[in-house]
Formats: C-alpha cells, sequence, structure tokens
C-alpha cells in the first residue's frame, strides 16, 4: 500500500509539473494571434474572412486548453497541497464560496437547511463546496434559478446535500459526471474542462467518504450528496 500511495503521489507531482509547463504555450497559442493581428492591423492590413475565422477557432481551442490544464493542476493539488485539517462551519464555508463566484449572478442560494461543523482541509474544503455549486450553475440550462443547499450531522459523518431546479441527470450519466475531463454537452459550449466533479470525488474520498447522484427529492433537478468527517468526534 505504501508503494502505491507513493506512486501516486509521483504521479500527481508529475502531473502538476507537467501541466504548469503545458500552460506557458498554451496561453502563448492565445496570444500570439492577438498579436498577429495587432501587426497587420497595423501595417494596414486586412484578414480575409475564413483566416479571421481560423484564428478565432485557434484562441478558442487554447482557451479550452486552458481550463483543461488547470483543472488537472487544481486536480493534483488535492490532498497533496492540502491545509491542516481543521473545525469549519459548513454553514460559513458554503456562503464565503458562493460570495467569491462571479457566475451565480441570477441564482439564489438557500442554505436553510445547513447544520454541523466538518474537520477537514480549508482549501480543499472550498474546492469541493465550489465544485458543487459550479456543477449546478453551469448545468442548469437557463440563467436564473435556485439552488437549495442542506447539512446534516449522522454520527461521524456530516451529510452535504446539494439540490439545484435545473434539468436533472440521467441515470446514465450518474456515474460518468465525476470522470475527469467528462461534460454533458460538448466543453466550449458549457465554457468547463470537465473537471469540477473529478475533483469534488478526490476531495470527498480522501476524507474518507463517498459522493453521488440521488434521486431528486422534489422530483425534478439534481441532487448531489457526499459525507464528510464531523468536527469534535
Amino acid at each position: 500500500m505504501k508503494d502505491v500511495e507513493t506512486d501516486q503521489q509521483d504521479f500527481e507531482s508529475y502531473l502538476y509539473i507537467i501541466t504548469h509547463d503545458l500552460k506557458t504555450y498554451s496561453r502563448a497559442m492565445r496570444v500570439i494571434p492577438e498579436w498577429i493581428e495587432e501587426d497587420l492591423h497595423g501595417a494596414g492590413m486586412t484578414l480575409p474572412e475564413e483566416v479571421v475565422t481560423h484564428m478565432s477557432m485557434l484562441k478558442s481551442y487554447a482557451q479550452g486548453m486552458d481550463r483543461m490544464l488547470d483543472g488537472l493542476t487544481d486536480l493534483s493539488r488535492v490532498g497533496r497541497l492540502s491545509d491542516p485539517h481543521s473545525a469549519i462551519s459548513l454553514c460559513s464555508a458554503i456562503g464565503a464560496a458562493w460570495a467569491r463566484m462571479s457566475d451565480n449572478v441570477g441564482f439564489e442560494l438557500d442554505l436553510s437547511g445547513v447544520v454541523g461543523t466538518v474537520q477537514a482541509p480549508q482549501n480543499d474544503l472550498d474546492r469541493l463546496i465550489e465544485a458543487l455549486l459550479s456543477n449546478a450553475i453551469i448545468h442548469h440550462g437557463t440563467r436564473t434559478g435556485k439552488i437549495r443547499v442542506s447539512g446534516r450531522e449522522d454520527g461521524h459523518r456530516v451529510m452535504l446535500r446539494v439540490l439545484d431546479d435545473g434539468p436533472g441527470i440521467d441515470d446514465g450519466y450518474a456515474e460518468k459526471i465525476f470522470q475527469p475531463l467528462y461534460t454533458l454537452r460538448p466543453k466550449d459550449e458549457v465554457g468547463t474542462a470537465g473537471m469540477g466533479l473529478a475533483i469534488a470525488r478526490k476531495v470527498v474520498t480522501l476524507l474518507g467518504g463517498h459522493i453521488g447522484v440521488l434521486e431528486s427529492p422534489a422530483g425534478w433537478g439534481c441532487c448531489i450528496e457526499c459525507d464528510l468527517p464531523r468536527a469534535g468526534v
């Protein structure tokens, strides 16, 4: 087991190094077309329409690669570059994560059902919460909606549940959505690399818990539940 853990740590260290270096190239792919356009414009030259389209595609693909590499970097940090474990109010952590988000305009967050204090690394818990909230927003299908979060103590664990009022997830995809780089819609359409729920699963697993999609108690929307270690036990 120690050898397996060492191999996993080595792999994640290499992954972090590789993604960090690749981001240099992907960012160059994104900005160099802009420089070319500026240079040609300064020289009084106009690019043909089809060339403008191709340059736009190149920048779009570079942005997608950036998002993918950022996600892989975050995945490699979970558990490897974690904060020390501490007692954290779940309601406060969710509220703070929501305040940091920039894509939640038009959405209402209901925290009235959240209780409990968890024992976890602050940065990994933040990654988990932000991944769950972002998933509810990105895959909602509209720019307005409601996200209801609940938390309850259950023995030595705290059960965290996130329920949205979006279109929900078909049973056949309930496991696939936790795979790295997997998205239900094209990545350029949703503007994400498909790493959020993979990061969420890794955080929960390292904290000795499980995460999965439940049948929505409301009969619609997506419901994701995970369990986390309760503080003070």
